[in-house]
């Protein structure tokens, strides 16, 4: 029983390990190649994750 765990974990991190190494890569060529593409959509995610966290400060105080 143990053992599976430590397998399906195990597999976990590798799958998410190649995932991140190829998101990485993906997005140094989107940099070497279009890098106007690239700050918008930086821009454009700062911004949701910035309203994303004031409104999550307003529902906590308004508790």
């Amino acid at each position: 029983m143990m053992r599976m765990k430590s397998e399906n974990m195990l597999m976990g991190a590798a799958a998410g390990l190649a995932l991140g190494t190829a998101m990485g890569a993906a997005g140094s060529y989107m940099a070497a190649k279009h890098p106007r593409e690239v700050k918008r959509a930086v821009k454009k995610a700062t911004h949701s994750a910035e309203k994303a966290m004031q409104s999550l400060d307003r529902l906590l105080q308004s508790r």
